[in-house]
């Protein structure tokens, strides 16, 4: 992926993940993170190489439509509508949650690491909610935050 492109919405990965999907070609990340693109034998050898060249930026995007960040995205939209200048939205999908280390301050999840954070999807969810950019290489910190349940 081109060093100059700052936002996943503005990369070659979007209006390839859209042909796919067009002819019928099922863009997904297996549990452990890897992108599966099937049935693989419809791909043109453009299009395979394609994917290999854009394999983050793809990865990214099905992250984004994963239906759990989507939720918070909205959750967090209607945050940051109620929010006024000059406080910042929390971004908190369960404000109740503990602020401790290993867990997610937004909604609960166990984190990979003992740190204070967010998780991916929430992460994720506040940058989207918020307008903010998404750049492609986001993926390689979204895979080492990553919890496998």
């Amino acid at each position: 992926m081109a060093a100059s492109v700052t936002d996943v919405f503005d990369s070659p990965a979007l209006p390839l993940l859209l042909a796919l999907e067009a002819r019928g070609i099922h863009v997904e990340l297996t549990a452990d993170g890897r992108l599966i693109v099937e049935p693989a034998s419809r791909l043109t050898a453009g299009e395979q190489a394609a994917v290999r060249a854009h394999a983050r930026g793809l990865a990214l995007l099905v992250r984004i439509c994963d239906r759990a960040v989507q939720e918070r995205r909205q959750a967090f939209a209607e945050q940051l509508a109620h929010t006024r200048p000059p406080s910042p939205p929390a971004c908190l999908l369960r404000p109740q949650v503990p602020y401790v280390k290993g867990t997610c301050f937004s909604c609960g999840v166990v984190l990979h690491t003992l740190v204070f954070g967010r998780c991916w999807r929430c992460s994720l969810a506040c940058r989207l909610a918020c307008g903010l950019s998404i750049p492609p290489d986001l993926v390689t910190a979204m895979d080492a935050a990553r919890v496998v349940a």
